[in-house]
This record gives structure tokens, sequence and C-alpha cells, in this order.
């Protein structure tokens, strides 16, 4: 009878044993902490596991938190270009993971594939037309939510300018930033330069001396408080700036001594310095810019390379970033007579001359590199 009884207190003994085990609940912050630790897509996978992962990861803390980790660095995202891709084709952003050579598939609305990638900022695209102020959509890649900037009221709009100021501004406190106005437009090729001003609800546009907002552009640069863009200037590239606190223009003279006839091969970030990347012949050149108290321009050489390939011609490439301090990523194209682009993502190892062309499934043919860091800020 004992036995019996023993036996029934051990089972039941081993019951509430295995219902505790089953019932371990960890703190929010501890599962946030954690999920702030996964790749953007293990969180969007998490949000779907149980209500609270879910809620969890909508928090405003979590996502400010996730936004300053550095378990998330920047990514690249791909916009394919349309004369790729058949008029009925779906369209889509492509999220790229170098380290593991994987890609995620972004549905992408038709209206906002025929329209332009103006810049990034936040985790955030800025989308719209090369001719016309209106629309101009913000959209979160990630979380696939946007909105029109030009139809939205007064408070919706100075809520996003403090996100976007905060990101292209590393120190506010020092910037004098007028909170009257958001320069929110620059076009790659032909670029339309514009402001929303709060005060009447109305867009404006701004003027710049010299027309040189409007020449053949190769892309733009959030650098410091300001925007920099390289233009041709007859046979020579320059630099531009656009400064956000005083939304003064700048074009910099560059030193006698500066090699002007070169092919500009990108503006990047190095060793966390602003460096243009330029070419001749073989050997590509990193010259490090800096701004003295007076607005000047110094550029300073900081190393030399022989990467061992004539560019030009049919045969371009574009530096997208530094991966390390033994490599660049680079993108490499080739052109052929009928204009027809077939593009890779390489790695470049300048110290070894060696090039390593990333092989993963999913890439166009022909694309638009985007940096972005992923965010889960909420547009509605």
């Amino acid at each position: 009878m004992d036995s019996k009884r023993g036996s029934k207190r051990r089972k039941s003994t081993n019951r509430k044993g295995q219902g505790s085990k089953g019932e371990i609940h960890l703190p929010v912050e501890i599962i946030a902490d954690i999920l702030c630790r996964l790749s953007i897509e293990s969180i969007l996978t998490c949000r779907v596991v149980c209500k609270t992962w879910r809620n969890v990861t909508r928090d405003s803390c979590f996502i400010n938190k996730l936004g300053n980790s550095l378990y998330q660095p920047p990514r690249l995202i791909l916009k394919p270009l349309m004369e790729n891709i058949s008029d009925d084709a779906p369209r889509h952003l492509i999220l790229l993971d170098i380290e593991e050579r994987k890609t995620r598939r972004i549905p992408f609305d038709r209206m906002l594939a025929d329209l332009e990638i103006m810049c990034s900022c936040d985790g955030l695209l800025c989308i719209a037309s090369s001719r016309t102020l209106n629309p101009v959509i913000i959209y979160n890649p990630i979380t696939r939510e946007q909105f029109n900037v030009a139809k939205i009221a007064f408070e919706r709009l100075l809520y996003l300018i403090m996100r976007l100021v905060l990101a292209l501004i590393p120190q506010p406190k020092s910037t004098k930033f007028s909170e009257h106005t958001l320069p929110l437009l620059l076009r790659v090729k032909s670029i339309i330069l514009t402001s929303f001003l709060l005060e009447k609800d109305q867009w404006r546009k701004l003027t710049e001396p010299g027309n040189m907002v409007k020449r053949d552009v190769y892309g733009v640069v959030s650098w410091g408080g300001a925007l920099y863009w390289r233009i041709v200037k007859g046979p020579f590239i320059v630099i531009v700036q656009f400064n956000l606190s005083d939304e003064k223009f700048r074009m910099f003279n560059f030193p006698d001594y500066f090699p002007r006839n070169r092919f500009s091969l990108g503006l990047i970030d190095v060793g966390g310095s602003l460096t243009l990347v330029q070419n001749a012949n073989n050997v590509v050149e990193l010259w490090k810019l800096t701004e003295n108290k007076v607005n000047d321009l110094s550029l300073s050489l900081q190393d030399t390379h022989n990467m061992h390939v004539r560019w030009g011609g049919g045969l371009f490439c574009e530096f997208v970033c530094q991966m390390n301090q033994k490599s660049y990523l680079v993108q490499v194209g080739l052109r052929n007579c009928q204009r027809q682009q077939q593009e890779h993502l390489t790695l470049y190892f300048p110290e070894t001359s060696q090039y390593s062309t990333l092989e993963i499934l999913g890439l166009p043919k022909s694309f638009m590199p985007i940096w972005l860091k992923p965010n889960l800020m909420s547009l509605t």
C-alpha cells in the first residue's frame, strides 16, 4: 500500500516538474536583449512565433535599442534596374547578407519601383520622382510601411524630421539645424533638391549657385551633418557639399597638387574618414577628406594600390564600402556594344591584389546598391 502511495507521489512530482520546465518565463528585458542580437531576418521570424515576442519587437524601446545595437551593422539593399525587368514581372528589392551569402526579396509596389531612390537615412528610403515634387515617399523596406510626405500633417512630419536629423547629424547639440525646413530630395543623375516648409505646409525649391546639382552625379553621401556628392565639371570631377545646418552649398577647389584627370571610383567611409577613391590606369588612390575651421577642404593621400585592371570603356568599377582592414566591396560591371550591363559584387584585397566574386543566388544582372541599417520603425 505504502509503495503504491510512494509511486503515486513520485509520478505526481514528476508531472509537476515537467510542467514547471515547460513554463519558464524570462523577463521582457532579457527577451529584448536576446532578440537584439539576432539578424533582422530572424527578428521578423520571431514576430510570428508568439504574441509576447511580437509585442516585444513592436515596442518603441526595443526599436530604439535595435537601432543602436552593434549587432545590427549596415546592410546592402539592391534595387534591380528596370530596363532588365519585363513589364509584367513582380517588382522587389533585395536585402543582402554578405557574410551568409544569402538574399531576401522584399516585395516592392509597382508605383514605387517606377520612382527613384534618392537616399537612405535611419533605415528608411526616400523615394520620389525625378521631375516633380509629388509624390515623395518615405519607405521602410523591412516593415514595408510607407507614407507620402507631401500629404501628411505638420505634427507627423516633425516627428520624422527629428528621426532623420538625429541620423544625419551625429552631434545635434553642436549644430544650428532649422526646425522649419527639411532637405529631402537628392537625385542620382540630375539632382532636384527641395525642402518642406513646415510653417506654411508647402514645398519650396532650394536654389544652388552655379547650377552645381544639375550635372552628372555619381552618388550622395551623408557625412558629419552635410551631404556630399561628386559632379563632372568639364574633364574633371569635383566635390560639392550641402550643409544641413545652414543650408548652404559649397564647391571645393582641389589643391594644385591633386591629380584631377582621374576616374572617380567612389566616395566612401574608410577607417572612420570620408575618403575619395580615384583611379589612374591600374592604380587606385585613397584620398582622405577633412574640413578645417574656415570650411576649406583638405585632401591627404592615405594609400595607393595596384588593381592590375585598366578601368574604363565597357569595364567599370565602383567602390561600395570598406568591409574590413583587408578588403573592399566593389561593384564591377561589363557593358557591351548594345549597352547591356552585367554586374557583380566582388571583394577586392589590396594587399594581395586579389579579387573574389561573391557567388550569391538571386542577384539581378544590373542593380543600384544602397547602404541601409535595418530598422523596425513604424510609419503608421
